[in-house]
């Protein structure tokens, strides 16, 4: 494989637990040249507090139910 087109034909032929791990080298690699910023980290109260607003904003959209 030596051109976009082909690599990405053979992307699409992968299952996709080998798509995400793909992904997943391909991240590090650019995080590693300096090309992506690291990770950012949350605290699972941040989570946790951004689920429940989400989830309050879903009641409300929806009237209440």
């Amino acid at each position: 494989m030596s051109t976009l087109v082909e690599i990405e034909a053979a992307v699409d032929a992968l299952p996709w637990e080998q798509k995400q791990e793909l992904l997943l080298f391909v991240a590090e690699r650019l995080r590693a040249q300096g090309r992506l910023p690291q990770p950012r980290r949350f605290s699972t109260a941040q989570v946790n507090a951004w689920i429940s607003a989400d989830e309050a904003d879903m009641r409300r959209f929806n009237g209440g139910k």
